[in-house]
């Protein structure tokens, strides 16, 4: 790691006659910060480091502080929570003194642009990146799962941004031959960004073989190899060990590269499966191409992508990243069975293969049983994990591959509606019938844009409800007659079901349809635990939420489809749980209005009015019309007993009557 010197004394880049900035932050290894005398200014704690580094990292944007506290504070009771956030708030104040770097905006807080220079924000546009550059917000890790994951994603788009820069960067030096150093250091800053980058590696090997270096190039080669080797358990692609073969003949004319391979016109994703390749001399369990068999089957069942099985791919020989590229593959997911001291365990990765190969995801389940028979529920576990983040990856990627295809506009759909934030909510219902007119015969647009409905509804967002409930109904049932095999189409129909519709009956039959269909997509057993929980059979509802966990421990929409383990501890009569459950679920969600109201009710039946307050408050900024006779004759309430508990406790929280 490399260390981040003190900051010099800095004056503005634009003249004498402007003012200075006030300080200078590094965000690049441990969060620091400098005074414009080069003097540091101490930040006492990892929270307030962290809380900086969010505001940060906004650019200026306002972060509500009900997103702050759950990011920083999420294992805390919200008032504590809240606390400890005007805490950080107050030390970093403090920190900066006559500074004004931190603005309040009503409850949100945002950090001025204007008073501060910050070098994750900073880096040159056309230069490289600094040798040896340290983690983003280096050390803050462990301080909570939601904190950790927003810090991942944000390391990711910055190198993602820094390898995009230097692609560019090399590619325009590559083109002036008076510059063949620079471009040569150019393209060694790629690879030391992205030691996986192929492109980067050849052009590198090119330019030192054009300056008359080939030993070096050869010796770059090697490099590479043990690079790929160590992150991706790959061989270099057929097009760069036929670079280095030209290379070692004499023939100066064999410099010239080969076109690169077609991409895919195919709009869906594609998805490949292949054992993980071992070193020389390892042998393979026997058992881990039967997995890799399983694994492509069990995917298949998921509709969301197409898949490639093991033989397709092992057909060509070693596999390379360029060859999946080749297939016009997007992913690759390697099994591999690990032996250690307390038993096997079966191990899947994720490779993302589009562009230059990278890791995304790995994760491991033991193994029960006897060694030569596969454990489906191990296999069925980890695949599970897999399909949501393979969807989170393509929903949430700044520069989509696909912009106009139905299925990805879909995906990019599905983070904005799951938000429960009114311009991106609504921006999503634009994407999702903008899917449906392109491709009317894709069931998944139409399942999403179903369920979509089925959420402005229940957050009293549509004009006319009526209307809604009814094409609500009408994209659920062409969703099913369009594949009558989609588990998630079957899922989201029984969902309408029952909660627009209090056909329980029905939504019962059709959730036990999607769960045979495929017993290991997690979303269908909330949703389905969610029907139970409206037709008076809580303890069913908890188990089949276990099973919801179980499947998917970090599902990218947990915020909100773990909201129906409040619901089922309430109408269970568990207020003390649900508390527990809905105080964090609140948090995490603080714009998902039906998250607020079993909250309410576990309150007022424990007697806690006073803290219900500030959520009622909460709650009739988001819904104003909200009372709890309307409420009640309208949610999906299959025992008289359990919407009278419902409404008691509501009332008894203060909660406006109607």
């Amino acid at each position: 790691m490399a260390p981040v010197s003190p900051a010099p004394p800095f004056r503005p880049a634009g003249g004498p006659d402007q003012p200075a900035p006030f300080v200078r932050v590094s965000l690049l290894g441990p969060v620091r910060a400098w005074d414009g005398e080069g003097g540091e200014i101490a930040i006492p704690g990892r929270k307030p480091r962290a809380l900086l580094g969010i505001l940060l990292m906004a650019r200026g944007r306002p972060v509500s502080r009900a997103r702050l506290a759950a990011l920083l504070w999420e294992r805390s009771a919200e008032a504590e929570a809240r606390g400890s956030l005007r805490q950080a708030v107050l030390e970093l104040t403090r920190a900066f003194g006559a500074v004004p770097l931190l603005r309040r905006d009503g409850e949100s807080l945002r950090a001025d642009p204007a008073c501060c220079v910050v070098d994750a924000l900073t880096l040159p546009a056309g230069g490289a990146p600094p040798d040896g550059m340290p983690a983003l917000m280096d050390g803050l890790e462990g301080i909570g799962e939601g904190f950790d994951d927003w810090l991942q994603a944000e390391r990711d788009a910055f190198l993602a941004d820094l390898r995009a820069r230097q692609e560019a960067r090399l590619e325009a030096l590559a083109e002036d031959p008076a510059r063949s150093e620079e471009a040569i250091q150019a393209a060694r800053g790629l690879v030391a960004l992205d030691p996986s980058h192929e492109p980067g590696w050849r052009a590198l090997m090119l330019l030192l073989a054009s300056a008359g270096n080939r030993a070096q190039a050869l010796a770059e080669y090697e490099r590479c190899e043990a690079a790929l080797r160590r992150a991706l358990d790959l061989e270099p692609s057929a097009e760069t060990q036929q670079l280095a073969a030209r290379l070692r003949a004499p023939s100066r004319a064999a410099l010239l590269p080969p076109a690169p391979p077609p991409p895919s016109e195919d709009g869906r994703l594609r998805v490949g499966v292949i054992p993980a390749r071992l070193s020389a001399g390892q042998a393979h369990h026997p058992l881990t191409a039967a997995y890799a068999h399983d694994v492509a089957l069990e995917l298949v069942r998921y509709r969301h992508f197409d898949v490639l099985h093991p033989s397709a791919l092992e057909a060509g020989g070693v596999p390379s990243s360029e060859a999946f590229r080749g297939l016009g593959l997007d992913y690759i997911v390697t099994t591999a069975i690990r032996r250690e001291a307390e038993g096997s365990s079966l191990v899947l990765s994720l490779l993302e293969v589009s562009g230059p190969a990278r890791p995304i995801w790995s994760a491991r389940a033991p193994l029960g049983g006897t060694a030569d028979e596969l454990d489906s529920e191990a296999l069925g576990r980890l695949v599970a994990r897999l399909e949501p983040v393979i969807l989170h990856t393509e929903g949430t990627r700044p520069v989509p591959k696909r912009v106009t295809d139905a299925s990805a506009i879909v995906l990019r759909a599905i983070p904005l509606m799951f938000s429960m934030e009114a311009p991106r909510f609504f921006r999503a219902g634009e994407m999702l019938a903008d899917a449906v007119t392109r491709e009317p015969e894709n069931a998944m647009a139409a399942a999403w844009a179903a369920q979509w409905h089925v959420f402005q509804i229940g957050q009293s967002w549509a004009p006319d409800p009526a209307a809604a409930l009814e094409e609500a109904e009408r994209l659920a049932v062409l969703a099913m007659s369009l594949d009558p095999e989609s588990a998630e189409a079957a899922a989201i129909y029984g969902h309408v079901a029952s909660f627009l519709h209090k056909d329980f009956d029905s939504a019962a039959y059709y959730l036990g349809r999607s769960l045979e269909l495929n017993p290991h997509q997690a979303s269908s057993w909330a949703l389905s635990a969610a029907t139970q929980t409206y037709s008076g059979s809580p303890k069913e509802a908890l188990r089949q939420l276990e099973r919801y966990r179980s499947l998917a421990p970090c599902h990218p929409h947990d915020r909100i489809l773990s909201q129906v383990f409040t619901t089922a501890y309430a109408v269970g009569g568990d207020f003390e749980m649900a508390l527990s459950f809905g105080r964090r679920a609140v948090r995490a969600a603080p714009g998902f209005v039906n998250g607020y109201k079993p909250v309410l009710s576990a309150l007022g039946h424990l007697g806690l009015a006073r803290e219900a307050r500030p959520l009622i408050e909460a709650l009739l900024r988001l819904e104003p019309r909200f009372n709890v006779a309307e409420f009640v004759s309208t949610y999906p309430f299959r025992r008289p007993e359990d919407r009278e508990a419902y409404a008691e406790g509501l009332l008894r929280a203060g909660a406006p009557k109607g």
